[in-house]
C-alpha cells in the first residue's frame, strides 16, 4: 500500500507540473473570422493620417481595394477609407488634389491623356507600378451566337445585317449593349467609323450588364455587349470576343488627342494594368506608399475575391478569406521597419 501511495503522490506531482507548464503557453489566435494575427515586429507601420483608396465601379476594383485595406489595417495599423465608387475619369483629378491617395487599377488605353497631363506634365500623380494583370476590353457575344451565326465572329458581320440583335429600343438596328458611361469607351465611334448597323444602349453599370447577359443566356437569345477580361463571369457564360480591326498607332493618337475620339475605328488596346498614386502620398505616409507600390497579384487572385463578392459576401469578408489563405503572397507586399 505504501508503494502505491508513493506512485500516486509522484503522479499527482507530475500532473501539477504539466498543468503549470500548460498555463504558461500562449494560445495561437485563430485566423478565420477574426483576421490574420499580425506579427508586426519587422513591418513598417502607417502614420496617423487616413489613406483613401479609389474604387472604380467594377467588381475587380472592389476586390483590389478590399484586400489592400484588410492587410494594411491588420498588419500596418493603417486607417484606410474607400472612395466607393468614384468615376474612372474623376480619379486622376482627385489624386492630383490629394483627396484620393491611390487607385489600384488603371486601364491605360482609356487614360493616355490623364497619364500625359497628371503624371508626365504636372507631376501631381505618380505611376505606382504594375498590378500584375493584363486586361482586355472588347465586344463579346455568348458562344451560341457564333455557333448559330458564324458571320458574327468578326465585325464585318454587323455591317449589313444585325437585326437579330434588335430590340424595342433600337428599331431596325441591332442593339450594342454599352456599359457604365463613366468608363473609357469608344463604341459609338467604332460603330460610326465602320458603318455598322448598330445602336449603343448603355446599361449604366456592371451589374445591369450582367443581368442583361444572364437573361439572354437563360433564353439563348442574341446579345452583343461591351465587356472585358479578367472578369469572373467570362467562364460562367462562355463568352466569345468579336474580332475588331487591329489596334493601331492612329487609334492610339486619336484616343490621346481627341476628347471626342472621332474616327476611332479599331479594337481596344490590350491593357497592362497599373496603379497610380497622389504625388503627396509618399510624404504623407512612406509605409503606405511602399506597401501599395509592392501590391501585385494575379488574375486568378482577383477573380476569386470578385466572385465571392458577386455571390453575396461583403468585400471585407471576401478579402479576409483570401488573406487567410494567401499569406505567402501578401507578406511580400509589407514594407520592412
Amino acid at each position: 500500500m505504501r508503494r502505491h501511495g508513493t506512485v500516486l503522490a509522484v503522479g499527482l506531482a507530475l500532473l501539477a507540473l504539466l498543468a503549470a507548464a500548460c498555463s504558461d503557453v500562449e494560445e495561437e489566435p485563430e485566423a478565420g473570422g477574426g483576421g490574420t494575427a499580425p506579427d508586426t515586429t519587422n513591418v513598417a507601420q502607417c502614420g496617423d493620417e487616413t489613406i483613401v483608396l479609389a474604387v472604380n465601379p467594377w467588381i475587380g476594383a472592389k476586390a483590389n481595394a478590399a484586400v489592400a485595406q484588410v492587410v494594411m489595417q491588420q498588419q500596418m495599423g493603417c486607417t484606410v477609407e474607400l472612395e466607393d465608387p468614384i468615376a474612372e475619369k474623376a480619379q486622376f483629378p482627385a489624386m492630383a488634389d490629394g483627396d484620393v491617395d491611390a487607385t489600384l487599377e488603371v486601364w491605360p488605353s482609356g487614360h493616355a491623356d490623364d497619364y500625359a497631363q497628371f503624371i508626365e506634365e504636372a507631376g501631381t500623380v505618380v505611376d505606382g507600378g504594375l498590378l500584375g494583370i493584363t486586361g482586355n476590353i472588347g465586344w463579346f457575344v455568348p458562344s451560341y451566337v457564333v455557333e448559330q451565326n458564324p458571320q458574327y465572329a468578326t465585325v464585318d458581320g454587323f455591317k449589313e445585317d444585325a437585326d437579330i440583335f434588335a430590340t424595342a429600343d433600337t428599331g431596325d438596328k441591332g442593339r450594342f449593349l454599352g456599359a457604365d458611361t463613366t468608363y473609357s469607351i469608344f463604341d459609338e465611334q467604332i460603330i460610326a467609323a465602320l458603318g455598322l448597323d448598330l445602336e449603343v444602349i448603355y446599361s449604366g453599370s456592371e451589374d445591369a450588364s450582367l443581368s442583361a447577359l444572364d437573361t439572354a443566356v437563360q433564353n439563348e437569345e442574341p446579345i452583343l455587349m461591351y465587356w472585358w477580361t479578367p472578369q469572373w463571369a467570362n467562364a460562367k457564360y462562355d463568352l466569345v470576343e468579336v474580332q475588331l480591326p487591329e489596334f493601331t498607332d492612329e487609334c492610339a493618337d486619336i484616343a490621346l488627342n481627341d476628347p471626342e475620339a472621332v474616327g476611332y475605328n479599331c479594337d481596344y488596346a490590350d491593357d497592362v494594368l497599373y496603379k497610380a498614386f497622389s504625388a503627396q502620398l509618399e510624404g504623407k505616409d512612406p509605409a503606405a506608399f511602399e506597401f501599395l507600390s509592392n501590391f501585385e497579384w494575379t488574375e486568378e487572385d482577383q477573380n476569386g475575391v470578385a466572385l465571392a463578392i458577386q455571390e453575396g459576401a461583403e468585400p471585407e469578408e471576401a478579402a479576409q478569406e483570401w488573406v487567410d489563405a494567401n499569406q505567402d503572397v501578401w507578406q511580400a507586399w509589407l514594407p520592412a521597419a
